[in-house]
């Protein structure tokens, strides 16, 4: 069989991977997009989940000229509740105390991978090809390496892994990462309640585990999207599954009005993937490859997509030089660039979790302290907000 040759080889059509592969070919550099799945499946597959799109990612899909059509399917995130159990939301962030537009957006997924992948699929920079899983990596010799399909062989000289946490190329490739059981379940599913949500998320914590609402865009701003972590300990029981939905209202409170109604309830084991090196030879991991964090923040896609930005923008200054980029100044700049921004994140979302899903007393005392002296400064509440909208990140 005849080798397929690309100079740039991305290993999945998530968002994350499309929206790379669409970055290159904004850039009019040409690379190559594998999926194990079909394009049918990838096109009709349904999504009902939703995803929280920070400010500062909103800005970069505007560089792609794609953010004037996502909005339109977006629904802006004005102030966000944060409070420690039921009816105690001491801490409000506010979207007009730092002036930079909302302090995010919430999309739905089905909506937002539909939209790439037709932009994948129009594009002339990028090949698609559906259905192709890598077997193997050889890359033993970087002038000519070649991953092994079930398509048969592809010649490279920089692959992107953006297969997700349980990265089949990450294994391939030999990339070494920590692994950590949170022993919790999120259940994620979408509410419609009676009253307006008035572009208002919420994020309250039990000792159980934390309870996120997120704005959804409809026509009545009725309808919100839940991901509510439980310990496994409680919600794998007969009990907590027979008495899921009552358990959930008592939480919920009656915040937005009476539920009318839930949609399909997914549940998904919690756990965090972290990469000590980001690549490997001529093998580079972005995304939920690279890091896969617990939800807690909402931050995960947006700090993958600055992986996908931080390497797309290297290549292309690489190449604007003259200088080949696919050599080992580019993976060890790209290393030191994001170490900073990815290990803050990480940490900070895995002690967040550990602080505030449990119900010792000190914790207790110190997590509504920390609340009440964010809530009592301005300059913190205000660095916080920035940060979470993506416009303050750690980069070396």
């Amino acid at each position: 069989m005849k080798k397929k040759k690309h100079d740039i080889l991305v290993c999945g059509s998530g968002m994350i991977g499309m929206t790379f592969a669409l970055m290159m070919a904004h850039k009019k550099i040409n690379v190559c997009l594998i999926d194990r799945s079909s394009s049918n499946v990838l096109q009709k597959k349904i999504d009902s989940r939703t995803t929280a799109i920070s400010q500062g990612s909103s800005r970069i899909y505007n560089k792609l000229n794609l953010w004037n059509y996502l909005r339109k399917e977006s629904q802006p995130i004005l102030k966000i509740l944060v409070g420690d159990g039921i009816n105690n939301e001491n801490l409000i962030f506010n979207h007009e105390e730092v002036n930079e537009g909302p302090l995010g957006f919430i999309i739905n997924n089905n909506f937002f991978k539909k939209k790439l992948f037709n932009e994948v699929s129009q594009s002339k920079f990028i090949k698609f090809y559906p259905n192709t899983e890598i077997k193997k990596i050889n890359n033993e010799n970087l002038d000519n390496s070649v991953a092994e399909t079930n398509q048969g062989p592809i010649e490279f000289k920089l692959l992107v892994a953006a297969d997700g946490r349980f990265s089949n190329t990450r294994f391939q490739a030999d990339i070494k990462y920590r692994f950590h059981d949170y022993k919790q379940n999120a259940f994620v599913f979408n509410i419609s309640h009676k009253n307006s949500h008035k572009g208002i998320a919420l994020e309250r914590f039990f000792p159980t585990g934390p309870m996120a609402l997120l704005p959804m865009k409809t026509k009545d701003l009725k309808n919100s999207s839940v991901v509510w972590t439980v310990e496994s300990e409680i919600s794998e029981k007969q009990k907590f599954k027979n008495n899921f939905r009552d358990e959930f209202i008592k939480i919920y409170s009656d915040f937005f009005g009476k539920i009318k109604e839930f949609s399909t309830i997914n549940k998904y084991p919690l756990n965090i993937y972290s990469c000590n090196e980001y690549s490997k030879k001529n093998v580079v991991l972005i995304g939920d490859a690279c890091q896969a964090i617990h939800p807690i923040a909402g931050q995960g896609f947006n700090l993958g997509l600055r992986d996908a930005k931080y390497l797309s923008d290297l290549i292309y200054e690489f190449k604007e030089h003259g200088i080949e980029p696919f050599n080992n100044s580019l993976f060890k700049m790209y290393e030191k660039n994001r170490f900073m921004d990815k290990n803050i994140l990480i940490g900070a979302t895995h002690n967040l979790n550990r602080l505030f899903s449990n119900s010792n007393r000190i914790s207790m005392s110190l997590r509504r302290l920390g609340i009440q002296l964010v809530s009592k400064s301005d300059f913190f509440k205000n660095q916080s907000m920035l940060f979470a909208m993506g416009l303050r990140n750690f980069e070396i």
